[in-house]
């Protein structure tokens, strides 16, 4: 369970962002699955599960350690890609991709090797169909009761505002759509977009107050609306990945306009929306383990700078990833700073 949101300041920078959610906890119960912050400059020399290749430009991941294999990131050209898990993800024997003229790419290195080569969604989009997932066990979880591979789909958005989603949902091949600029879980995404359409009435300002006309004698009344927020009265609250999709959807189009300045506080008070408690829910009835949001990263594509922050922590990591030169790991941070 995971959201990933864009918007936009007045002066038309775009800045990216997501939550990481999930249970059991393994991000820090596990070491083989726990993030850190990495700056992989170009022309490093990347050593994948499947092969080396060389980045043709700096790097800012939230990656798994010990491994190029990444939940988010962005590259020097400000191009910015996530994954979300998806169900209904598909992979396909390495041997029939390659005999289909194809390149197989590890699920959870998508976005590490599209930031590599990529510059601009405009290159993904013309490059997708080469690639396929191959139907590999990830490496660091061969031995893990908590999974095998990280069934994902895939949002990329760069500093045009140019945005797509990429689902490997034909046999390991991606479905391309132009992405509204939010992506969360399953169901696949046109059926996400499509659910909209149960939202048409929602508006960002108070409805006001309505006259209900008689139809009998002396029974008009006015119905006054309720303190404020009727304008959205209907959006859906929980935390399945469709009420999370929805309310992604509207919120990022009702916000205030801002200066870019401000983006990164706007997009984080923006995430506070999906973002999930530990504790409300829970895996069954009886199970301790509950999914909630580990951490939320933030990117400029503008500025070029990203940012993370541990749920557990009320401190935020920020890094400019054109300031390093050689390559660089970062923990998160997990204290908490009071003035």
């Amino acid at each position: 369970m995971c959201t990933s949101m864009t918007i936009k300041s007045r002066d038309g920078h775009y800045f990216f962002g997501r939550t990481l959610d999930c249970f059991p906890h393994f991000l820090d119960d596990d070491p083989r699955f726990q993030a850190q912050m990495s700056i992989f400059p170009k022309g490093t020399q990347l050593q994948g599960q499947l092969e080396t290749w060389q980045t043709k430009y700096t790097l800012g991941l939230m990656n798994i350690k010990n491994t190029i294999a990444c939940y988010d990131g962005f590259n020097e050209a400000g191009l910015a890609g996530g994954l979300n898990a998806l169900g209904e993800c598909t992979w396909a024997d390495q041997a029939e991709i390659k005999a289909a003229g194809l390149s197989p790419l590890m699920g959870e290195e998508v976005i590490t090797y599209m930031l590599s080569h990529y510059k601009s969604v405009a290159e993904i989009k013309a490059d997708f169909q080469k690639y396929a997932l191959a139907d590999v066990e990830f490496a660091s979880a061969v031995n893990s009761n908590i999974f095998k591979k990280i069934p994902s789909h895939y949002i990329f958005v760069d500093p045009s505002g140019d945005s797509i989603i990429l689902e490997p949902v034909n046999h390991g091949r991606f479905k391309l759509y132009n992405s509204i600029g939010v992506m969360t879980n399953s169901p696949e995404y046109d059926w996400q977009v499509t659910n909209l359409r149960n939202y048409v009435q929602l508006q960002g300002y108070n409805a006001g107050n309505t006259q209900l006309t008689a139809t009998t004698t002396n029974s008009n009344i006015l119905l006054n609306e309720i303190g404020y927020g009727s304008g959205l009265l209907g959006l859906p609250g929980d935390y399945t990945s469709t009420s999370r999709f929805v309310r992604a959807a509207f919120l990022t189009r009702y916000i205030d306009e801002f200066d870019s300045q401000d983006g990164i506080n706007v997009l984080f008070n923006t995430f506070t929306t999906v973002m999930v408690p530990k504790g409300i829910e829970h895996v069954s009835a009886t199970s301790t383990a509950s999914d909630s949001t580990l951490y939320w990263s933030g990117y400029d594509l503008f500025e070029k700078t990203f940012y993370v922050k541990s749920a557990k922590s009320n401190t935020w990591r920020k890094n400019k990833i054109t300031d390093f030169e050689t390559i660089t790991h970062f923990e998160i941070p997990q204290e908490n700073v009071f003035a």
